[in-house]
C-alpha cells in the first residue's frame, strides 16, 4: 500500500463528496484503558457531516460499547479470541466487506494486524495504525510490525518517543509515520472534588503521592515500592496510594504487608471509577514506568491540576516539564526516583504551583477537538478530499 507520505504528496483537495466517508475504527478491546478511552473519544467528537465512522472491537462485548452505542455510533464487537487469529481476521474482513469503509483506523497491536491483513480481503480500503507503546517486552510485536507494515499506508504514533521507537527499533521508513498526540477533556476533572483523606485511609495531614495504572512489570512498581521506603524514613508524614490492577497486585500487597515501614503507610485501593477524585484528594502523580508511549493518566492529573513526578521514558518526557509541571527521572532507579519525592514532600507549596501550572499546559496543548481535527485532516488528506478548518462540527466532546 502506497505511504502516508505518498499519498498526502497528491494533494488533490478534491470537494467533499454529497454523503459522510466512511470510516471504520478498530480496536482489540473495549474495556476501560487508555487507547479504549481515546478511540471513545475519538468517535464521539468525529465531525458527522464529513465522516460516518463504525467501530469495530475484535473481542465481545466491553464496557465501552454500551457508551458509543449511547451516542449513536455503530458499534460492532466480534468476540474473537487472540488465541484463533485467522478466525479473528476472517471475520474482520467479512465486517470491512459488509460496511466498505474508506478508511480503516487501528488502534492497539491485534487491531493493528489484523486490520491490515484483512483489508486485503475487503476492498483494500487505506489502512491506518496505531502506535501507542514502545512495547520493549514482546520482542514478536516488533518484529510483526516490521513485517506488515507495507500492508498499511502507516501508523499514528501517540508520541515522538514512540515515532523514534518505530522508526529505529521496529525499522518502519518516516514516510509511514506521522505523530498525533492523547487528549484530555480537562471539564470533568475541574469540577471533581477531593475525598476526604480519612476515607482512604490516609491521615487528613499527610502529604499523599498517588500511583494509578495496572499493577505490571511495565510500570516499574517495584522501584516505587523501594523508592517508597526510602522517602517514609525521611518523611514519616509521607503516604503512597496505589489505584489499579493486574498480575503484580499480590506482589505488591506482599511487598507492603512484610514491611514494617511501608505498611500502613503504603496502601493499594484496587480499580477505581473516581480517579479524578482520587487525583484532586492527593498533591501529585507518582508514574515509574520503564516505557510507555503517552500516559493518559499524566494527562488525567494534569486536568486535575496536579504535578507529575515520572520517568523520562516515552510521552512522560514530552508532557512533563521540570521544574513547570512536575519533574522526570531515570527509569529504573528508585533512588533517584525517591529524592524526587522526597524533595516535592519537603516543599508541598512549591508543588502546588506545579501543578496549577500542569493545568495550564494541558488546556493549551491536548485539548480534544485539537486532536480528533488532527485525524480527520490525516484522513481526509489521504483521501485527496480538502478539509476546511473554519467549518464547525455537529458535536462535541
Amino acid at each position: 500500500m502506497k505511504s502516508i507520505a505518498a499519498l498526502l504528496a497528491r494533494n488533490q483537495n478534491r470537494p467533499w463528496p454529497d454523503r459522510p466517508v466512511r470510516i471504520a475504527l478498530t480496536i482489540t478491546d473495549l474495556d476501560v484503558g487508555g487507547a479504549e478511552r481515546a478511540l471513545v473519544s475519538l468517535a464521539k467528537g468525529i465531525d458527522r457531516r464529513r465522516f460516518d465512522p463504525t467501530v469495530v472491537c475484535l473481542g465481545g462485548e466491553g464496557s465501552l460499547a454500551k457508551v458509543l452505542r449511547e451516542s449513536g455510533i455503530e458499534t460492532i464487537c466480534l468476540g474473537a479470541s487472540p488465541r484463533r487469529p485467522i478466525q479473528g481476521v476472517s471475520a474482520l474482513a467479512r465486517t470491512f466487506k459488509s460496511i466498505s469503509p474508506q478508511i480503516v483506523q487501528s488502534f492497539l497491536f491485534h487491531a493493528n494486524v489484523s486490520s491490515r491483513v484483512a483489508a486485503r480481503f475487503a476492498g483494500r480500503p487505506i489502512v491506518v495504525g496505531g502506535m501507542r507503546v514502545a512495547e520493549r517486552e514482546k520482542t514478536w510485536h516488533v518484529l510483526l510490525e516490521s513485517l506488515l507494515s507495507g500492508l498499511a499506508a502507516g501508523s499514528v504514533c501517540v508520541s515522538h518517543g514512540v515515532w523514534r521507537f518505530a522508526r529505529f527499533e521496529c525499522r518502519i521508513p518516516s514516510e509511514r509515520l506521522v505523530v498525533i498526540p492523547n487528549a484530555i477533556d480537562p471539564e470533568p476533572y475541574d469540577r471533581a472534588q477531593p475525598i476526604a483523606k480519612t476515607e482512604l485511609g490516609l491521615p487528613e495531614d499527610s502529604f499523599a503521592a498517588i500511583y494509578v495504572g495496572r499493577l505490571d512489570r511495565q510500570k516499574g512498581i517495584e522501584h516505587l515500592l523501594h523508592a517508597a521506603d526510602i522517602v517514609i524514613h525521611e518523611h514519616p508524614n509521607w503516604r503512597l496510594l496505589i489505584v489499579g490492577d493486574g498480575p503484580e497486585r499480590e506482589r505488591v500487597a506482599s511487598a507492603i504487608e512484610s514491611s514494617a515501614t511501608m505498611r500502613g503507610r503504603v496502601l493499594t485501593t484496587g480499580r477505581r471509577d473516581d480517579v479524578p477524585r482520587l487525583l484532586k484528594t492527593c498533591e501529585h502523580l507518582v508514574l515509574p514506568s520503564l516505557w510507555e508511549g503517552m500516559p493518559n493518566v499524566v494527562l488525567e492529573a494534569m486536568a486535575a491540576g496536579r504535578a507529575v513526578i515520572a520517568t523520562n521514558v516515552e510521552g512522560s518526557e514530552e508532557l512533563v516539564v521540570p521544574g513547570e509541571t512536575g519533574s522526570l527521572v531515570p527509569p529504573g532507579d528508585p533512588v533517584a526516583l525517591a529524592g524526587a519525592l522526597s524533595k516535592a514532600a519537603s516543599d508541598p507549596a512549591a508543588i502546588r504551583a506545579l501543578g496549577a501550572a500542569a493545568r495550564i499546559r494541558v488546556g493549551e496543548f491536548h485539548q480534544p477537538r485539537t486532536i480528533i481535527q488532527a485525524y480527520e485532516r490525516l484522513w481526509a488528506s489521504l483521501l485527496g478530499l480538502g478539509y476546511e478548518s473554519s467549518s464547525e462540527p455537529e458535536n462535541h466532546l
